[in-house]
């Protein structure tokens, strides 16, 4: 989702040291993508732990400095100014549908849907309780891009929108989303099998553009440059009209013991900066034109999201409760 994420830095990380080159390649062609060598474009810390064991599937960090993650079983947790805090389940039973069913807009108003049919928000302190909305049938994704706006999908298809008062009737969708990612009320795209875009009024049947694996996360920087990722390793380019064709990115061997590599998630803030994360533990890196090989931040763990809300500030989440930060936090 461009996607805002933010965690806290440990002492003694530097800052993101940019590559900054062209704009990605138009639709149907990957010839101007290419693969470079693995730099040390940035220092990643250690592993920070949010909670001990917890299958974190998504995090969302709308400024740096300040992220929230979520677990598969509907726990929430917050890192902020260094310091982790639990916020318990974000609404009864039963666990998530989906893995990208939190998002924040702002320090002090995030969305969770993880529920059949209910819907919270957050205030930058605590959840509130959570409303029931009418038709929806287990939610899979959500986004938020304003206080004003937020979309949620759900399995059947039915979207709903969050006006910053009350949640809409259903808009219409083509499927469930594993992941939706919003510029403005006027432009989302949803991974729903193939992506779908929204552009204020109705959402677009989903283009098979990817025949080799399943969309698992999608990042828009903006109306004309987004970004999605799959299951067997590979990205795909939007430029306003159309989807690239699928570039491999992950093209490494697997580590040795594991399954090969499958991106899980991906952020990009700006068009010429993109972070994304596989299941192995490594990170890559996008400057517009060429994707790195991937630098292993994550030893043993599968890295599940990705948020980077700025060019200067990552913070990536994993399947044993850790989180991994590259940059910092403006101070003041």
């Amino acid at each position: 989702m461009p996607r805002r994420s933010a965690l806290a830095l440990a002492a003694g990380l530097g800052l993101l040291s940019l590559a900054s080159c062209g704009r990605g390649n138009g639709a149907h062609s990957s010839a101007s993508t290419t693969i470079a060598p693995t730099t040390a474009a940035e220092t990643w810390s250690g592993s920070i732990a949010l909670a001990h064991g917890a299958d974190l599937s998504v995090v969302s960090c709308p400024v740096a400095g300040f992220c929230l993650a979520g677990s598969t079983s509907g726990a929430a947790y917050r890192l902020s100014a260094g310091k982790v805090a639990a916020l318990g389940t974000v609404v009864p039973l039963p666990s998530p549908q989906g893995v990208s069913y939190l998002s924040c807009a702002s320090t002090s108003l995030c969305a969770a849907a993880p529920s059949l049919n209910q819907v919270t928000l957050f205030n930058g302190t605590s959840w509130a309780p959570p409303v029931t909305i009418p038709g929806a049938q287990g939610f899979t994704a959500i986004d938020c891009v304003a206080p004003s706006f937020c979309v949620a999908i759900d399995g059947e298809g039915n979207a709903f929108s969050f006006n910053g008062s009350r949640w809409s009737g259903n808009l219409g969708a083509w499927g469930a989303a594993n992941q939706i990612s919003c510029t403005s009320p006027q432009f989302c795209v949803a991974a729903e099998g193939g992506p779908s875009v929204w552009n204020g009024h109705t959402w677009t049947q989903p283009t098979d553009v990817d025949t080799q694996g399943q969309l698992n996360s999608v990042s828009c920087a903006n109306a004309t440059f987004c970004v999605a990722v799959d299951s067997n390793g590979n990205a795909l380019t939007w430029n306003g009209t159309a989807f690239s064709a699928p570039v491999r990115v992950a093209i490494e061997p697997p580590l040795s013991g594991t399954d090969s590599s499958g991106l899980t998630g991906v952020s990009c803030p700006t068009a010429t900066f993109c972070r994304a994360v596989d299941s192995i533990g490594r990170v890559f890196a996008f400057d517009g034109t060429t994707w790195t090989t991937g630098t292993l931040i994550d030893n043993g763990n599968a890295l599940t999201s990705i948020s980077c809300p700025t060019a200067r500030y990552c913070a990536a989440v994993d399947r044993a409760g850790n989180a991994f930060v590259a940059g910092s936090a403006p101070k003041g």
